[in-house]
């Protein structure tokens, strides 16, 4: 997806501009791993090792707070992002 983000930004009316679509481009690549386990694949590794430690999650449990911090996130992003460039 970076070339696509490089191709919009060269298009873009100030540098300004491009460099809030970077911003939004990196925040939803990092929170898109937040909702559930499979989404990255550092959750599938912690929730071994939770396993293995006599914690189990399901998947679900996992999802409901997932969702949680991922909206949380966005949302802090989102005011963040509001902030600084507009």
């Amino acid at each position: 997806m970076a070339p696509v983000v490089e191709g919009i930004v060269a298009g873009a009316p100030d540098p300004e501009t491009g460099r809030s679509l970077w911003w939004a481009f990196a925040a939803g690549a990092d929170f898109g791993g937040h909702g559930t386990v499979v989404a990255a694949g550092a959750n599938v590794v912690a929730l071994g090792i939770a396993a293995r430690a006599g914690q189990r999650v399901s998947f679900w449990q996992f999802t409901r707070y997932g969702i949680l911090v991922t909206v949380l996130s966005t949302t802090m992003a989102w005011i963040s992002g509001r902030l600084r460039y507009f």
